[in-house]
């Protein structure tokens, strides 16, 4: 779910995004109009300063999030992944705003903490960095949320239909957005459950929502080349990178993409697992 493409992954819109943010803070506080600044070069110089501090801190942010919601996704290490943000995605951020502008200040020759800037521009940044991670966080679940519902309601508009389970097929129905796709079992990496739905994971295409259940596809997929790691979850052998034992004779198993639910065999099914990975770790 966290890997779920949106336009916060387009440079085009980051960057007019923050060029419109940067104008704004640029003219915060000015005793003249912008009609009337735009003909001074003052402006430019001190707007082209705030979209360098801009431009340089929002993509700091977009990769910052990027990794976290990849090594921590929120759904899965809520805590862990909250305290990450504010260090990294927003105290980190902030302190970098912080000194650039006293650069800026500086090399002009003016004292930052004799100016306003504390006072009136610096805590409309800390809201807009705060917005910002928000946005890096929350849009993609709610994008995704979004095509699974669109994805659902074209699937149970679908008539006519023979059941999705072909006995001796290793064909996959699948849904992307109002087109259903029909796929071959080895380009499946992934296979999980997530809010009552099962999703398969596709190297090229992302989360693709499927009418199997996970028992069916335990049926179609090859059994030597995927594994059910638990009642959630059915990985390829090529996406487990390795695996460590936990209490009680339990796997946690790494796998790679990064998994929305946890990856744990069960001590019933450890030494299964172990057999069907073989020397490959």
């Amino acid at each position: 779910m966290t890997n779920e493409s949106t336009i916060l992954d387009r440079f085009l819109f980051r960057f007019i995004a923050v060029l419109i943010a940067s104008l704004y803070v640029s003219e915060l506080g000015s005793i003249h109009s912008i009609f009337e600044r735009l003909l001074t070069r003052e402006f430019y110089y001190e707007f082209g300063v705030t979209l360098l501090i801009g431009i340089t801190v929002t993509e700091l942010i977009y990769r910052i999030n990027y990794y976290l919601s990849r090594k921590y996704p929120l759904h899965d290490h809520t805590g862990m992944r909250i305290l990450l943000q504010v260090v990294f995605g927003l105290a980190i951020p902030a302190v970098a705003v912080f000194l650039m502008a006293a650069l800026y200040f500086g090399v002009n020759g003016i004292n930052i903490f004799k100016t306003d800037y504390l006072v009136f521009v610096f805590p409309l940044v800390i809201v807009l960095l705060i917005l910002l991670n928000l946005l890096f966080i929350l849009v993609p679940y709610f994008v995704h949320a979004f095509r699974l519902q669109q994805a659902n309601k074209m699937q149970l508009g679908v008539t006519g239909s023979t059941s999705p389970l072909v006995s001796g097929s290793n064909i996959i129905k699948v849904f992307e957005g109002s087109s259903v796709l029909h796929i071959d079992g080895s380009e499946v990496q992934l296979a999980y459950i997530i809010e009552g739905k099962v999703l398969v994971k596709i190297s090229n295409k992302g989360e693709l929502l499927t009418d199997y259940t996970l028992d069916e596809l335990e049926g179609i997929l090859s059994p030597d080349q995927f594994f059910r790691i638990n009642r959630k979850l059915i990985a390829h052998k090529d996406c487990c990178i390795s695996y460590k034992t936990e209490s009680y004779g339990k796997l946690a198993v790494e796998i790679i993409p990064v998994t929305p639910v946890p990856a744990i065999v069960s001590q019933l099914k450890a030494k299964a697992f172990k057999q069907w990975v073989g020397g490959r770790f």
